[in-house]
């Protein structure tokens, strides 16, 4: 059957899935625990993720309609009341990655850094790709995951027509491509500004609960869980996908190629890129301790600083708006309205109350290994970490607190687990490196799996240490 034919049939499968839930909502009833609003808001919420699994329609299509579903199926009173999402800090902070993130695409500011690397490690085609899982674990730390990882892909095509074998070189993609996206997850959970989910999550952790976790608190979490994941995922890469063996002369080739491409001193304008970034970083990381400085509004003035007339002009309009995801921004838009309504119609009561216990009479690390389980087995229906974050967020944090355990530290291991999306090559990261045609759906959790199993348990174990130091 070709490719065309399985996505039209899958398109038919959530067209035919969507309706029905939809149609749902006129036969069950409702209840002092369920109310007519939250009960729409649960089927419209249901069949907008069907939607978006199965492609119906394309994303930013799908999301679009999720709003005008809340105002006709009277989730919302208003249009505006299902637009709240969009006037969101973590929205804007997303709008501004995407152009710090080109920023850095325009200078060559990452294929320096894998050069160096390339020196240190790549003598071997296991410890070149340790290089580059690392360099964009680095990256992924302050700009989005998903253009740490584009930033990347290009390079390894290039690399990977050294191979004269065909079949070597398809053996080695798997395991570089399937490397990539899963690097970058696990390095986007360093700091808050990694991921679009750790801001998520933090937001709703404000808005529900009335707390925030810090960026150097979240950085305590976050690095060590990084620093000890990245090897235990590259090991299994090498182990479980074996990367042809390519001689130290042909790596060195490479090399010199690369080498070729980068200026041999550092540009005047590639300084002012690292400056900026760097000052941002200090401001973010001083924010922990002088609140005005909002990750969020920080991000805007670096981005701005990017277009300063002159000669260290940086980045265009057309650069920038190229550089934007608009499906991303929709998304982020879409799911943070649709948390907000879940909220005010009543329905996180309600999944609290079906789903989760009034409370978990048990130890914070067996707690937290619950939230994280919770988070990877709901992340296989549901693989749309925004749409997950915004679904779970109250009733989490109600469990959290009725269990006498830190909503803080149960919003931090919902987002960290959630940011590790892929088991399967259907967020948006792995998504990129699954187009490139260089393996099969259900090769990635060969490795991928036992790589969430061993997040679980790290996560759970060390922010537990992490909520009593802290």
């Amino acid at each position: 059957m070709s490719t065309s034919a399985v996505i039209k049939k899958r398109q038919i499968v959530g067209i035919i899935a969507a309706v029905i839930l939809l149609a749902a909502m006129f036969f069950i009833p409702a209840t002092e625990l369920l109310p007519p609003a939250a009960r729409n808001m649960l089927c419209v919420m249901l069949a907008v993720i069907v939607m978006l699994v199965t492609e119906v329609f394309p994303l930013g299509i799908t999301c679009l309609l999720g709003i005008a579903m809340m105002y006709f199926f009277r989730c919302v009173d208003s249009v505006p009341a299902g637009l709240t999402g969009f006037t969101n800090a973590t929205l804007f902070f997303v709008l501004a990655s995407f152009g710090i993130s080109k920023a850095l695409t325009v200078v060559p500011v990452s294929k320096r850094l894998l050069l160096f690397l390339m020196r240190k490690f790549g003598k071997n085609i296991n410890r070149l790709l340790f290089a580059i899982m690392l360099v964009t674990a680095l990256l992924s730390s302050v700009i989005s995951n998903v253009a740490a990882a584009a930033v990347f892909i290009p390079i390894i095509t290039q690399f990977l027509t050294v191979y004269e074998n065909e079949e070597d070189r398809k053996k080695t993609a798997r395991a570089y491509m399937i490397a990539l996206p899963v690097a970058s997850m696990i390095g986007g959970m360093m700091t808050p500004a990694g991921s679009s989910i750790n801001m998520l999550a933090i937001s709703m952790l404000e808005k529900y609960a009335g707390m925030t976790i810090p960026f150097v608190k979240w950085m305590i979490m976050g690095i060590p869980l990084t620093v000890v994941l990245l090897p235990v995922a590259w090991l299994l890469c090498v182990k479980v996908f074996k990367p042809a063996p390519l001689s130290a002369e042909k790596i060195n080739g490479y090399i010199d190629r690369v080498m070729t491409e980068i200026p041999g001193k550092m540009t005047g304008k590639e300084k002012y890129v690292l400056v900026i970034l760097f000052a941002m970083l200090v401001l973010w990381i001083t924010s922990s301790w002088v609140p005005v400085l909002n990750i969020t509004a920080v991000a805007l003035v670096g981005l701005m600083l990017y277009f300063l007339p002159g000669k260290m002009q940086v980045l265009t309009w057309k650069d920038f708006t190229s550089s934007v995801s608009l499906e991303a921004f929709l998304l982020m838009g879409t799911m943070i309205s649709m948390g907000s309504v879940i909220s005010s119609s009543g329905l996180s009561g309600w999944i609290s109350a079906v789903i989760f216990p009034a409370s978990l009479n048990t130890a914070t690390p067996l707690f937290l290994m619950f939230v994280a389980v919770i988070t990877f087995v709901l992340l296989i229906p549901i693989p749309v970490a925004p749409a997950l974050i915004t679904m779970l967020a109250s009733p989490l944090i109600l469990l959290a607190q009725g269990s006498g355990i830190s909503p803080a530290l149960t919003m931090a291991v919902f987002g960290l687990c959630a940011c590790n999306c892929y088991l399967l090559p259907l967020d948006t990261v792995p998504l990129m490196t699954y187009a490139t045609g260089a393996y099969d759906m259900f090769d990635m959790p060969k490795a991928t799996a036992a790589v969430q199993v061993v997040m679980i348990v790290l996560s759970s174990l060390w922010l537990s240490v992490c909520g009593r130091l802290l």
